[in-house]
């Protein structure tokens, strides 16, 4: 594998080709974007193009270092991710990183380390980081891995370098499901279009039975009353089966996935409502039923509901009660949509 293998990401593959080449790479960089894209594969192989004995700007993936980093077993490249069971990065593992930093490289002449998650990390080991950062050692690349840069400090993110990186072309997850997971070409089309760019979201669809119940979800929320909030809350945990799962982080995913829909429902709803054709509408083949329904909400609606949506998603990797938190965004929704109702 190498930057051949990475997909949609051709702006920044050529940044970093040309920075391996003219030795001008910096010590701290922050890959963002939303979750299933390809930025921790995208680490390893630029640690990969880093680290190659006959790197001209890309891996050769046959010389014994990439050999080796391929397989998880090479001296001066680390990965740091949230502890089993743990949904932060804690400080003991960034004055770990501290202790790895202070040996020179063994093989090379840098140390790579990879933190995923970093959004993650509490407070006391943002503080560590901070520390780190503020004076690396010559031979240290950091690469931080987040889906947002909201829950990063302001102190780290002014001292790495950002790259934002882009959800896939639904032409490339399609490309990847085919290939890489053996979909059908129908399924993955559709999986596709669902997936907003993430092969993460599309194989979770994928294993959720995601097209059938998207048709169940939106004929449920077109008809949804000011009254519905707690009844469709309860005949959303059944329809996905969310007590029959194991772990709460499974259940997380799941939720994750509701309101998702929640999210792509009444950003179709604003894409009608603007009259924006070259905006994709994901639930298209109910397109009439979409502009009859946002004729009756106003933009300012529409926003607010969006924003309530959003702030679930933040939420949920914090909150413990999870049926409460669908709850009150369902509340929230109804109230704006119901208290917000235009005079046509």
């Amino acid at each position: 594998m190498s930057f051949k293998t990475i997909s949609c990401q051709n702006r920044i593959i050529e940044l970093f080709q040309n920075a391996i080449i003219k030795n001008r790479l910096a010590h701290a960089y922050i890959f963002v974007g939303q979750e299933g894209i390809g930025k921790t594969l995208f680490s390893k192989e630029l640690a990969k193009a880093i680290f190659c004995q006959n790197s001209r700007g890309d891996a050769c993936d046959t010389c014994s270092y990439c050999q080796r980093i391929s397989k998880d077993n090479f001296s001066d490249l680390f990965l740091i991710l949230p502890e089993k069971n743990s949904r932060v990065i804690k400080i003991e593992q960034l004055k770990h990183l501290q202790d790895i930093l202070n040996v020179k490289p063994l093989e090379s002449k840098y140390k790579i380390v990879i933190i995923q998650s970093a959004d993650k990390m509490n407070e006391e080991a943002s503080n560590c980081l901070l520390k780190t950062l503020e004076e690396p050692p010559s031979y240290a690349i950091i690469m931080l891995i987040v889906t947002s840069l909201e829950s990063v400090k302001e102190t780290i993110r002014s001292r790495c370098q950002i790259m934002r990186f882009s959800p896939l072309s639904v032409i490339a997850v399609k490309e990847i499901l085919i290939n890489s997971f053996q979909l059908d070409s129908r399924q993955a089309e559709r999986l596709a279009y669902l997936s907003n760019g993430s092969i993460e979201r599309a194989m979770l669809l994928s294993h959720t039975n995601a097209i059938e119940k998207r048709n169940w979800f939106i004929d449920k929320v077109l008809r949804l009353e000011i009254d519905d909030n707690l009844a469709f809350s309860k005949e959303l945990f059944n329809e996905w089966h969310i007590q029959d799962l194991d772990t709460l982080e499974e259940k997380r995913s799941y939720i994750k996935e509701l309101i998702l829909l929640f999210l792509l429902y009444y950003r179709d709803l604003l894409v009608c409502k603007l009259d924006n054709s070259e905006l994709p509408i994901y639930y298209i083949e109910r397109r009439d039923d979409l502009l009859c329904k946002s004729i009756s909400l106003s933009e300012d609606a529409l926003f607010s509901i969006v924003k309530v949506i959003k702030a679930s998603l933040e939420y949920l990797d914090y909150n413990a009660n999870i049926a409460l938190l669908v709850e009150n965004m369902i509340t929230k929704i109804l109230q704006i949509q119901f208290g917000n109702r235009m005079n046509v």
